[in-house]
Parts: C-alpha cells; structure tokens; sequence
C-alpha cells in the first residue's frame, strides 16, 4: 500500500456505531433497583410516635374503645326490645326500689331532673312504670313498675346476668374483679385536671 493510501484511510473519520436504547428487562432492573432503596430511606426518615408510644398503648384509646365494644355487645342483645342503658338502670333500680321518687331515681343514675324527664316518659309510655303524687310530699312523684314492667323487667335482669356472665368467661373472674375495681378508681378522677402545660 502506497504512503498516499495510508494518509487517505488515516485521515476518513470514523463511523461511530448508533446507541440502542435500553431494552424493557434492562429497564425494569433499574426500576426495580430504585424501588428497593425506598422502603430504606422511608424506615431512615420514620419519626418516633407521635404520642410518646403506640397509638394502641395509650390508655384514653383503648378505654374508648372497650366503650364501644361493651355498646355494641349491649346492642346486640337489649335493641330488639328497644332498650338503652339508662332504661335498663332505671328499671333496675325501680325493680329494687318500688315507691322510689323521681329525684332519688335520677340522683342515683347521676342523670339531672330535666334529662329524667324523656326517660320516665318513655317508660311510662310504654306501660312499664306508674307514677303517683307522694303521701308526704305533694311535690315528689313516686314511681313503681306496672304488673308488665315488673315481668318485663325481671326478664331483662336475666339477659343482663347472662352478659355479665360471658363477659366474666371472656376474662376470667380475676381479671374481671380487676377491671372492675379499677373502673371504679377512674370514676373518682378529677374531670378537670390540673396538668403543668410548660407555658411559664
């Protein structure tokens, strides 16, 4: 090969291949390998909880929860015969105290004498109570089941055993005393606590 025919194919320009793009497997490796540095970099950047601990450790949640709990196991049972809690007590505590006047009744539900008021009516709407001017005091209304609302009411002190029952297997008997014996301290509790808020 002569000098002239090396100096010409020494100064043609190169031919520079064309790139192929990456193909789909490739592609979704590299996807695949982003993703799998997420779930790391989210676990870096988690914060503590909120509350100090877990929302499920927390006493508030968790006794509002077991409100609902014991609403609905209460519901399944007493709403076919359209009865509420405080129906329920007051028939109870009528059932135990016959001739009880309208304001002993509602001091020992802790309910005030207007909100007593739509409850004896309903009651005695339904045929399950009397009411009666007192002997000895023209101002006071005493109250007593009715022949009905005393067989109605026995039956509804039975179903509340049978509930109080399985809520005692559930626990057990010495849990149940327990939770029982601390429900009560926390009724005791202060409804307007003093708490240092830091702000001095």
């Amino acid at each position: 090969m002569t000098k002239r025919g090396m100096d010409d194919q020494t100064c043609k320009p190169r031919m520079h291949l064309p790139i192929s793009p990456p193909s789909a497997e490739q592609r979704a490796r590299t996807t695949g390998a982003s993703l799998a540095t997420e779930p790391k970099r989210r676990r870096s950047a988690a914060r503590r909880p909120a509350f100090g601990v877990a929302l499920d450790d927390l006493m508030g949640y968790n006794l509002r929860r077991a409100h609902g709990v014991q609403k609905q196991r209460f519901a399944a049972v007493f709403g076919p015969l359209a009865i509420r809690p405080v129906t329920l007590s007051a028939l109870g505590i009528i059932y135990e105290h016959p001739g009880i006047t309208q304001a002993e009744l509602g001091k020992s539900l802790n309910i005030k004498r207007a909100n007593m008021v739509p409850v004896m009516a309903e009651l005695e709407g339904r045929g399950l109570i009397a009411r009666r001017i007192s002997d000895s005091d023209r101002r006071a209304h005493v109250i007593a089941l009715t022949p009905a609302g005393q067989k109605f009411t026995v039956k509804l002190l039975e179903l509340h055993g049978k509930l109080e029952d399985d809520l005692a297997r559930e626990l057990g008997l010495r849990e149940r005393d327990q939770l029982l014996q601390l429900l009560k301290r926390f009724r005791k509790l202060a409804t307007e606590p003093a708490l240092d808020d830091g702000m001095d």
